[in-house]
Protein backbone atom coordinates (compact mmCIF):
# COMPACT_ATOMS: atom_id res chain seq x y z
CA UNK A 1 0.00 0.00 0.00
CA UNK A 2 2.87 2.63 1.27
CA UNK A 3 4.38 1.66 -1.88
CA UNK A 4 1.85 1.84 -4.52
CA UNK A 5 -0.67 4.36 -3.10
CA UNK A 6 1.16 7.76 -3.98
CA UNK A 7 1.95 7.42 -7.25
CA UNK A 8 -1.77 5.85 -7.96
CA UNK A 9 -3.11 9.22 -5.93
CA UNK A 10 -0.45 11.48 -8.37
CA UNK A 11 -2.24 10.05 -11.08
CA UNK A 12 -5.55 11.01 -9.84
CA UNK A 13 -3.92 14.47 -9.61
CA UNK A 14 -2.69 14.21 -13.05
CA UNK A 15 -6.22 13.74 -14.68
CA UNK A 16 -7.69 16.42 -12.23
CA UNK A 17 -9.83 14.47 -10.18
CA UNK A 18 -8.24 14.82 -7.26
CA UNK A 19 -5.76 17.04 -5.52
CA UNK A 20 -3.42 17.17 -3.05
CA UNK A 21 -3.33 19.61 0.14
CA UNK A 22 0.17 20.73 2.05
CA UNK A 23 -1.26 22.96 5.30
CA UNK A 24 -4.37 22.23 7.37
CA UNK A 25 -7.68 24.17 6.66
CA UNK A 26 -11.16 24.97 8.52
CA UNK A 27 -12.16 21.63 6.47
CA UNK A 28 -9.66 19.48 8.71
CA UNK A 29 -10.72 18.20 12.50
CA UNK A 30 -8.97 19.43 15.48
CA UNK A 31 -7.25 16.00 15.40
CA UNK A 32 -5.79 16.58 12.03
CA UNK A 33 -4.56 20.15 12.71
CA UNK A 34 -2.49 18.95 15.60
CA UNK A 35 -1.26 15.89 13.68
CA UNK A 36 0.29 18.20 11.31
CA UNK A 37 1.68 20.60 13.61
CA UNK A 38 3.62 18.43 15.43
CA UNK A 39 4.72 16.78 12.29
CA UNK A 40 5.90 19.77 11.15
CA UNK A 41 8.14 20.53 14.09
CA UNK A 42 9.42 16.84 13.79
CA UNK A 43 10.29 17.69 9.95
CA UNK A 44 7.61 15.12 8.59
CA UNK A 45 6.19 15.70 5.52
CA UNK A 46 2.22 15.62 5.53
CA UNK A 47 0.01 16.24 3.03
CA UNK A 48 -3.74 15.23 2.43
CA UNK A 49 -5.73 13.66 -0.37
CA UNK A 50 -9.09 15.07 -1.45
CA UNK A 51 -10.71 13.27 -4.15
CA UNK A 52 -13.22 15.95 -6.04
CA UNK A 53 -11.75 18.47 -3.60
CA UNK A 54 -13.70 16.54 -0.52
CA UNK A 55 -12.41 15.79 2.64
CA UNK A 56 -11.38 12.03 2.92
CA UNK A 57 -8.83 12.23 5.95
CA UNK A 58 -6.99 10.68 3.61
CA UNK A 59 -2.97 11.33 4.07
CA UNK A 60 0.63 10.30 3.10
CA UNK A 61 3.41 11.21 5.56
CA UNK A 62 6.94 11.00 5.02
CA UNK A 63 10.31 10.70 6.86
CA UNK A 64 13.69 11.10 5.41
CA UNK A 65 13.14 7.75 2.94
CA UNK A 66 10.12 6.22 5.28
CA UNK A 67 6.29 7.03 3.78
CA UNK A 68 3.11 6.14 5.38
CA UNK A 69 -0.21 6.26 3.94
CA UNK A 70 -3.14 6.41 6.66
CA UNK A 71 -6.49 7.30 7.42
CA UNK A 72 -6.94 9.35 10.17
CA UNK A 73 -4.12 8.59 12.42
CA UNK A 74 -0.81 6.84 11.19
CA UNK A 75 0.07 3.25 12.23
CA UNK A 76 3.69 1.64 11.50
CA UNK A 77 3.71 -0.02 8.29
CA UNK A 78 3.08 -3.90 8.48
CA UNK A 79 1.08 -5.68 10.87
CA UNK A 80 -2.47 -5.02 10.71
CA UNK A 81 -3.97 -6.16 14.27
CA UNK A 82 -6.98 -8.55 13.66
CA UNK A 83 -9.08 -6.61 16.34
CA UNK A 84 -9.59 -3.85 13.60
CA UNK A 85 -11.64 -5.79 12.02
CA UNK A 86 -14.05 -6.00 15.46
CA UNK A 87 -13.10 -3.92 18.02
CA UNK A 88 -15.28 -1.12 17.63
CA UNK A 89 -18.62 -3.59 17.06
CA UNK A 90 -19.70 -3.22 21.11
CA UNK A 91 -21.50 -6.94 21.21
CA UNK A 92 -18.55 -8.00 19.48
CA UNK A 93 -16.31 -6.44 22.26
CA UNK A 94 -18.14 -7.20 25.11
CA UNK A 95 -18.19 -10.85 24.40
CA UNK A 96 -14.51 -10.92 24.16
CA UNK A 97 -14.19 -9.18 27.49
CA UNK A 98 -16.33 -11.24 28.99
CA UNK A 99 -14.28 -14.57 28.12
CA UNK A 100 -10.87 -12.66 28.65
CA UNK A 101 -11.78 -11.44 32.19
CA UNK A 102 -11.55 -7.87 31.46
CA UNK A 103 -14.46 -5.81 33.36
CA UNK A 104 -17.28 -4.55 31.47
CA UNK A 105 -20.75 -4.38 31.83
CA UNK A 106 -23.08 -7.18 31.80
CA UNK A 107 -25.43 -7.45 28.62
CA UNK A 108 -25.81 -8.20 25.23
CA UNK A 109 -26.67 -7.22 22.01
CA UNK A 110 -30.76 -7.58 20.67
CA UNK A 111 -32.22 -6.64 17.41
CA UNK A 112 -35.97 -7.31 18.22
CA UNK A 113 -38.17 -5.88 21.03
CA UNK A 114 -39.34 -9.17 22.84
CA UNK A 115 -35.41 -10.69 23.03
CA UNK A 116 -34.82 -7.09 24.37
CA UNK A 117 -36.97 -7.34 26.97
CA UNK A 118 -35.96 -11.05 28.20
CA UNK A 119 -32.23 -9.47 28.46
CA UNK A 120 -33.54 -6.44 30.27
CA UNK A 121 -35.64 -8.92 33.10
CA UNK A 122 -31.74 -10.86 33.08
CA UNK A 123 -29.81 -7.63 34.48
CA UNK A 124 -30.58 -5.31 37.21
CA UNK A 125 -31.53 -2.17 36.56
CA UNK A 126 -30.69 0.41 35.88
CA UNK A 127 -29.28 0.20 32.35
CA UNK A 128 -28.57 1.88 29.25
CA UNK A 129 -28.91 1.07 25.62
CA UNK A 130 -27.01 2.19 22.69
CA UNK A 131 -26.68 1.20 18.81
CA UNK A 132 -24.06 -1.14 18.38
CA UNK A 133 -21.63 0.56 16.21
CA UNK A 134 -20.74 4.03 15.86
CA UNK A 135 -23.22 6.54 17.95
CA UNK A 136 -20.28 9.42 19.75
CA UNK A 137 -23.26 9.27 22.52
CA UNK A 138 -25.97 9.73 20.09
CA UNK A 139 -29.19 7.73 20.25
CA UNK A 140 -27.86 6.21 23.92
CA UNK A 141 -30.49 5.83 26.76
CA UNK A 142 -29.67 6.04 30.14
CA UNK A 143 -31.14 5.28 33.69
CA UNK A 144 -33.89 2.86 32.26
CA UNK A 145 -35.49 1.25 35.31
CA UNK A 146 -38.94 0.05 32.92
CA UNK A 147 -39.91 -2.30 30.20
CA UNK A 148 -41.85 0.73 28.97
CA UNK A 149 -38.95 3.02 28.97
CA UNK A 150 -36.77 0.16 27.77
CA UNK A 151 -39.06 0.03 24.38
CA UNK A 152 -39.03 3.59 23.58
CA UNK A 153 -35.16 3.51 23.92
CA UNK A 154 -34.71 0.71 22.09
CA UNK A 155 -36.45 1.96 19.41
CA UNK A 156 -34.19 5.28 19.46
CA UNK A 157 -31.10 3.05 18.96
CA UNK A 158 -32.33 1.27 16.34
CA UNK A 159 -32.71 4.78 14.49
CA UNK A 160 -28.99 4.11 14.34
CA UNK A 161 -27.90 0.35 14.32
CA UNK A 162 -30.52 -2.68 14.12
CA UNK A 163 -28.37 -4.04 16.32
CA UNK A 164 -28.94 -2.62 19.35
CA UNK A 165 -26.84 -2.55 22.97
CA UNK A 166 -28.60 -3.38 26.26
CA UNK A 167 -26.37 -3.35 29.27
CA UNK A 168 -26.40 -2.20 33.34
CA UNK A 169 -25.53 1.12 33.87
CA UNK A 170 -22.07 1.65 35.69
CA UNK A 171 -21.35 3.61 38.41
CA UNK A 172 -18.93 6.57 38.11
CA UNK A 173 -17.24 9.41 35.68
CA UNK A 174 -16.24 8.56 32.36
CA UNK A 175 -12.79 7.83 31.44
CA UNK A 176 -10.87 8.32 28.22
CA UNK A 177 -7.46 6.16 28.43
CA UNK A 178 -5.19 6.09 25.38
CA UNK A 179 -2.90 3.07 24.95
CA UNK A 180 -0.23 4.09 22.60
CA UNK A 181 2.91 1.35 21.51
CA UNK A 182 1.52 -0.70 25.02
CA UNK A 183 1.58 2.30 26.99
CA UNK A 184 -0.64 4.71 28.73
CA UNK A 185 -0.10 8.00 27.35
CA UNK A 186 -2.94 9.88 29.43
CA UNK A 187 -5.81 9.37 31.01
CA UNK A 188 -8.86 12.33 31.21
CA UNK A 189 -12.11 12.51 32.93
CA UNK A 190 -15.03 13.55 30.57
CA UNK A 191 -17.64 15.34 32.43
CA UNK A 192 -20.99 15.72 31.57
CA UNK A 193 -22.39 19.35 31.83
CA UNK A 194 -22.75 20.44 35.50
CA UNK A 195 -22.68 23.14 37.68
CA UNK A 196 -21.50 23.23 41.59
CA UNK A 197 -23.87 24.92 44.09
CA UNK A 198 -22.79 28.12 45.78
CA UNK A 199 -26.11 28.06 48.04
CA UNK A 200 -27.41 31.47 46.58
CA UNK A 201 -27.76 31.34 43.08
CA UNK A 202 -29.92 29.33 40.68
CA UNK A 203 -29.21 26.86 38.33
CA UNK A 204 -29.76 29.25 36.02
CA UNK A 205 -27.71 31.71 37.47
CA UNK A 206 -24.55 29.14 37.98
CA UNK A 207 -24.81 28.28 34.44
CA UNK A 208 -24.90 31.77 33.18
CA UNK A 209 -21.44 32.08 35.25
CA UNK A 210 -19.66 29.13 33.85
CA UNK A 211 -20.38 29.78 30.60
CA UNK A 212 -18.49 33.38 31.16
CA UNK A 213 -15.46 31.61 31.26
CA UNK A 214 -12.71 32.19 28.70
CA UNK A 215 -13.14 28.39 27.86
CA UNK A 216 -16.34 28.15 26.93
CA UNK A 217 -15.97 31.00 24.35
CA UNK A 218 -14.94 28.32 21.49
CA UNK A 219 -13.56 26.78 19.54
CA UNK A 220 -13.02 23.74 21.77
CA UNK A 221 -15.21 23.77 24.42
CA UNK A 222 -19.27 25.35 24.44
CA UNK A 223 -21.34 26.60 26.48
CA UNK A 224 -23.99 24.83 28.80
CA UNK A 225 -27.29 25.16 27.56
CA UNK A 226 -31.15 24.36 28.32
CA UNK A 227 -32.77 22.04 26.16
CA UNK A 228 -35.00 19.31 26.07
CA UNK A 229 -32.45 17.00 27.70
CA UNK A 230 -31.36 18.90 30.43
CA UNK A 231 -34.79 19.81 31.87
CA UNK A 232 -35.23 16.11 31.50
CA UNK A 233 -32.87 14.91 33.66
CA UNK A 234 -33.22 18.37 36.10
CA UNK A 235 -36.80 16.57 36.51
CA UNK A 236 -35.51 13.18 37.23
CA UNK A 237 -33.08 14.92 40.34
CA UNK A 238 -36.22 16.32 41.25
CA UNK A 239 -35.12 19.91 40.69
CA UNK A 240 -35.61 23.05 37.70
CA UNK A 241 -33.38 25.62 36.33
CA UNK A 242 -34.81 27.94 39.01
CA UNK A 243 -33.92 25.47 42.12
CA UNK A 244 -30.98 26.97 44.22
CA UNK A 245 -28.77 23.94 44.97
CA UNK A 246 -26.92 24.04 48.23
CA UNK A 247 -22.93 24.91 48.11
CA UNK A 248 -21.29 22.35 47.22
CA UNK A 249 -23.56 20.66 45.52
CA UNK A 250 -23.14 19.38 42.10
CA UNK A 251 -25.70 19.29 40.25
CA UNK A 252 -25.43 17.24 36.35
CA UNK A 253 -27.60 18.54 33.09
CA UNK A 254 -27.40 16.06 31.15
CA UNK A 255 -25.28 12.57 30.56
CA UNK A 256 -23.90 13.17 27.20
CA UNK A 257 -20.05 14.41 27.56
CA UNK A 258 -19.99 15.37 24.48
CA UNK A 259 -18.03 18.99 23.99
CA UNK A 260 -20.56 20.36 21.70
CA UNK A 261 -22.87 19.84 24.33
CA UNK A 262 -21.69 21.69 27.24
CA UNK A 263 -19.16 18.75 28.27
CA UNK A 264 -15.57 19.39 30.12
CA UNK A 265 -12.56 17.21 30.08
CA UNK A 266 -9.76 16.89 33.18
CA UNK A 267 -6.68 15.37 33.13
CA UNK A 268 -6.08 12.71 36.04
CA UNK A 269 -2.97 10.93 34.20
CA UNK A 270 -0.60 11.34 37.43
CA UNK A 271 -3.76 10.62 39.68
CA UNK A 272 -5.09 7.08 38.20
CA UNK A 273 -4.17 4.07 40.32
CA UNK A 274 -1.46 1.85 39.00
CA UNK A 275 -3.95 -1.06 39.27
CA UNK A 276 -6.08 0.87 37.08
CA UNK A 277 -3.19 1.59 34.36
CA UNK A 278 -2.26 -2.28 34.30
CA UNK A 279 -6.05 -3.01 33.12
CA UNK A 280 -5.75 -0.11 30.33
CA UNK A 281 -2.53 -1.80 29.13
CA UNK A 282 -3.49 -5.62 29.31
CA UNK A 283 -6.17 -4.42 27.52
CA UNK A 284 -4.11 -2.71 24.70
CA UNK A 285 -2.10 -6.04 25.15
CA UNK A 286 -5.22 -7.98 24.43
CA UNK A 287 -6.46 -6.08 21.15
CA UNK A 288 -2.78 -6.32 19.70
CA UNK A 289 -3.05 -3.05 18.09
CA UNK A 290 -0.73 0.27 18.46
CA UNK A 291 -3.60 2.71 19.32
CA UNK A 292 -6.51 2.44 21.40
CA UNK A 293 -8.82 4.47 23.30
CA UNK A 294 -10.89 2.84 25.96
CA UNK A 295 -13.64 4.34 27.29
CA UNK A 296 -13.84 3.23 31.49
CA UNK A 297 -16.47 4.07 33.67
CA UNK A 298 -15.69 4.03 37.60
CA UNK A 299 -16.16 5.73 40.94
CA UNK A 300 -12.69 6.85 41.73
CA UNK A 301 -9.90 6.53 39.30
CA UNK A 302 -7.94 6.95 42.20
CA UNK A 303 -8.57 3.59 43.62
CA UNK A 304 -7.90 0.08 41.82
CA UNK A 305 -10.99 -1.19 39.66
CA UNK A 306 -10.87 -4.17 41.72
CA UNK A 307 -11.90 -2.60 44.87
CA UNK A 308 -15.25 -0.81 42.96
CA UNK A 309 -18.59 -2.64 42.35
CA UNK A 310 -20.37 -1.82 38.89
CA UNK A 311 -17.54 -0.34 36.88
CA UNK A 312 -16.25 -1.05 33.70
CA UNK A 313 -15.31 -1.01 30.16
CA UNK A 314 -17.52 0.84 28.39
CA UNK A 315 -16.36 1.04 24.17
CA UNK A 316 -12.98 0.50 23.26
CA UNK A 317 -12.01 2.86 19.78
CA UNK A 318 -9.92 2.01 17.01
CA UNK A 319 -9.92 5.97 16.02
CA UNK A 320 -9.47 7.34 19.19
CA UNK A 321 -9.93 11.56 18.96
CA UNK A 322 -5.85 11.86 20.96
CA UNK A 323 -6.30 15.19 20.68
CA UNK A 324 -8.33 15.59 23.86
CA UNK A 325 -5.27 14.97 25.78
CA UNK A 326 -4.28 18.29 23.84
CA UNK A 327 -6.64 20.17 25.25
CA UNK A 328 -7.79 19.65 28.60
CA UNK A 329 -10.25 22.19 30.70
CA UNK A 330 -8.37 21.31 33.62
CA UNK A 331 -5.17 19.90 34.29
CA UNK A 332 -1.87 19.03 32.81
CA UNK A 333 -1.57 18.64 28.41
CA UNK A 334 -0.12 15.70 27.64
CA UNK A 335 1.49 15.27 23.75
CA UNK A 336 -0.39 11.73 22.60
CA UNK A 337 0.24 13.38 19.05
CA UNK A 338 3.65 12.70 20.05
CA UNK A 339 3.37 9.39 20.83
CA UNK A 340 1.99 8.69 17.68
CA UNK A 341 5.05 10.17 15.92
CA UNK A 342 7.41 8.57 17.79
CA UNK A 343 6.02 5.04 16.72
CA UNK A 344 5.73 5.45 13.22
CA UNK A 345 8.86 7.43 12.80
CA UNK A 346 11.08 6.89 15.51
CA UNK A 347 13.74 8.65 14.33
CA UNK A 348 11.64 11.75 14.04
CA UNK A 349 11.75 12.08 18.33
CA UNK A 350 12.76 15.29 19.79
CA UNK A 351 16.19 15.21 21.42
Amino acid sequence: LNQFTPPFLGLLVFLGIGKFTYEPDEKNSLMTRCLWEEAKRRGIVMREFRLFGLRRDFFIASYKNDVNCFEGLPRPVGKISKSLAWVDDKGILKKKFEKASIPIARGGTCSEIPSAIKLFRSLIPPVITKPNTGSASRHTTTHIETENELVRAFGVAQELSPWVVIEEELVGAVYRATVIDGRVVGVIERDPPFVIGDGKRSIRGLIEAENRHPLRQGPIFHPITIGSAEEKELRRLGLSSDSTPKKGIRVTLNQKVNWSGGGSTTDVTDETHPENIRLFERIGQFLDDPIVGIDFVISDIRKPWTAQKRCGVIECNSLPFIDTHHFPFNGKSRNAIGAVWDLVFPESKPR
